[in-house]
């Protein structure tokens, strides 16, 4: 290996590692993050956009819930929350469940997410939005029900790292 090479590779490195390091952060390495409400406004407007590309007639019944992230898949510190949702579709017709999940793989194409998972009978959909981290799933069952979940990444209550309590 060449000189050249080897302060090419070390250059590079140190580049990665200083911008690894960019970003808001704390004097402990936590990142700060959008709020909650914040997160659950992002949310609830990916719900809304999805449920219109499926049908306008659809209705959405379900809950609403903001849960721990103690044990986040990001290896992350405790204390966040994930804004979560969770309906039920009405109204659908169970002939046309390939065709709702159709529409949503097509709208989610078209509005920068990535497919996660999809698999038939029964069908399920899980996308990501790939410059937020926000996930939806559509998923039905053999009765014909149809379900619209979503999920925000991990976020500080007001968007800043609290305290740790031990």
């Amino acid at each position: 290996m060449s000189l050249r090479t080897i302060a090419a590779t070390a250059i590079v490195a140190c580049l990665t590692l200083a911008l690894a390091g960019c970003g808001k952060e704390t004097d402990s390495g936590m990142k700060n993050t959008i709020t909650s409400q914040e997160a659950n406004q992002r949310l609830d407007a990916y719900i809304q956009q999805a449920k219109s590309a499926l049908s306008i007639s659809l209705e959405l019944t379900g809950r609403d819930t903001d849960q721990p992230c103690d044990d986040p898949t990001d290896n992350g510190p405790k204390g966040r929350l994930i804004a979560g949702r969770s309906y039920k579709l009405t109204g659908t017709n169970k002939n046309s469940t390939a065709s709702y999940f159709a529409k949503l793989k097509t709208w989610s194409t078209e509005n920068n997410f990535h497919i996660l998972t999809e698999k038939h009978n029964p069908e399920y959909l899980w996308i990501e939005k790939r410059d937020d981290g926000f996930r939806l799933a559509l998923q039905s069952n053999d009765l014909g029900e149809i379900y619209l979940d979503g999920s925000s990444p991990c976020v500080w209550r007001n968007g800043t790292p609290e305290p740790q309590q031990e």
